[in-house]
């Protein structure tokens, strides 16, 4: 009932192409099967399309991925870091969750999202990657840490150079909590270069964990090999 009365003020639609949706939906079925990217369609190493394991070395040690960063999804993404409609963060971490659940991925203790600067938190009024590991870990009854990660900026990395970037992801820090032999899914929205997920995975181990898997909602698809030192 309450609900059905929020959806009469508060219309729900799709956050790629504004159809109405009824209250249960998150995304109309045509953006769906748009946004979805099949699970042998990207590396289970790295996340991309296109591999680039050979060129980095990487501190995570697995990657799921729900959709591409592309076509349907990236209006669906940008209203969710807009703070206008928040549906496709519940839809694809049903898809992560559902895909996490392959014995390949093994037990998860606990999941930690990708922190976002304070000040940007309380302007936003959420942190999308949150909105997304929160989901998972009610899907998968693990629970979810945000106390562990911070962000000592509030610089989004999609607004800089490749110089500025290689500087902001030292923003990141890990707090001395011990995480001792624990299996990690570190979870974001994007996976464009994978420098972010990488470097927080890297602080991860760093205070003791054993194994990092990374969760993320979309995977860029890169066009050159430049393009993932950039």
């Amino acid at each position: 009932m309450k609900k059905t009365i929020l959806n009469f003020f508060y219309p729900n639609r799709c956050p790629s192409c504004e159809k109405f949706l009824s209250s249960g939906e998150t995304v109309c079925e045509f953006c769906a099967e748009d946004m979805l990217v099949e699970q042998d369609s990207y590396c289970h190493q790295c996340g991309k399309v296109t591999c680039f394991c050979k060129y980095k070395k990487l501190y995570y040690d697995k990657a799921v991925i729900a959709c591409y960063y592309a076509n349907a999804t990236i209006p669906a993404i940008l209203k969710l870091k807009l703070s206008k409609n928040t549906n496709f963060a519940y839809f694809s971490a049903r898809i992560l969750a559902k895909r996490l659940q392959s014995e390949e991925y093994g037990k998860l203790d606990m999941i930690i999202p990708v922190p976002m600067h304070s000040s940007k938190l309380r302007e936003r009024g959420y942190n999308q990657a949150s909105l997304i590991a929160k989901e998972i870990a009610n899907f998968m009854h693990i629970p979810c840490r945000e106390d562990i990660l911070y962000k000592n900026k509030s610089v989004a990395q999609h607004q800089l150079n490749a110089e500025q970037r290689a500087k902001n992801i030292s923003s990141f820090h890990v707090r001395d909590i011990l995480l001792k032999n624990k299996h990690v899914l570190l979870c974001d929205d994007v996976l464009t270069t994978g420098n972010t997920l990488n470097y927080c995975a890297e602080l991860l181990k760093q205070v003791g964990a054993s194994r990092v898997t990374i969760a993320s909602a979309s995977t860029t698809v890169l066009k050159s090999k430049e393009e993932i030192f950039t």
